[in-house]
């Protein structure tokens, strides 16, 4: 799903940078609600869903969701705090990952699809598509697909990293931006990112990403703290 190193560094994560994941994600699960309207009823695939912080944002409106990442510490966490939901350990390779959810998954069909700090992890944008194309077998007629938290060419990391800070200013969480700032520069995460560059993927390219796969795009403002990156819906029916 990602290239060598990040691939072996999300295999081995615990804790990471825990609390601004946590924010940031729920922030995202915030605006998705207020756009859409999720409602209980909803069936709602976590592609890379990590610890599970979607999951956890969700189960106050009695939301259940299905998950799937690569890191299995992480999956058993989901597991044991969501006993009622299907969380599955997924692999690096899409043929792989297609079996993996073919037995899983059994023809299941989801109202939203959700990548959500995916697509930079990634070694190329085709590897983007390739999943893509995994998980539209996945989606309802009327569903969608939501590729969130994009970096491209307008991505800044001082604009980002401003957007956060305000942002933990008004949560009261400065001590969580402060770790945040702290593990980005001394951990592994940062060897990691030297060694391997994270993936930026144009506004065009993801254009013409989902027309090669007969699916409509519509750039969506304002899903994530990080007021730089983009996010995309990804669906059957004409944008709008």
């Amino acid at each position: 799903m990602s290239s060598p190193g990040w691939d072996n560094f999300w295999k081995g994560q615990r804790k990471s940078f825990y609390a601004v994941m946590k924010m940031a994600t729920g922030y995202f699960v915030s605006k998705v609600e207020k756009l859409y309207h999720l409602k209980p009823t909803d069936e709602i695939f976590d592609y890379g869903c990590g610890p599970g912080f979607v999951a956890d944002s969700l189960a106050r409106k009695k939301i259940r969701i299905t998950g799937a990442d690569i890191n299995e510490f992480f999956i058993d966490e989901c597991r044991k705090n969501h006993p009622g939901s299907l969380f599955t350990v997924i692999t690096t390779d899409i043929t792989t990952n297609q079996k993996i959810l073919g037995e899983q998954l059994k023809g299941k069909q989801f109202d939203y699809i959700i990548l959500l700090s995916v697509a930079q992890y990634l070694r190329a944008i085709s590897d983007l598509e390739e999943i893509i194309k995994l998980l539209g077998a996945y989606m309802k007629p009327q569903g969608m697909i939501i590729v969130s938290d994009v970096l491209d060419e307008n991505t800044s990391s001082i604009k980002d990293a401003f957007s956060l800070f305000t942002h933990c200013i008004r949560k009261g969480r400065i001590g969580a931006f402060a770790g945040f700032i702290s593990y980005l520069m001394f951990s592994d995460y940062r060897t990691v990112s030297k060694q391997t560059k994270l993936l930026q993927v144009p506004e065009q390219a993801m254009r013409e990403l989902a027309a090669r796969n007969k699916l409509s795009c519509e750039k969506v403002h304002g899903l994530t703290i990080q007021k730089s990156r983009s996010n995309y819906i990804l669906s059957f029916t004409p944008a709008k």
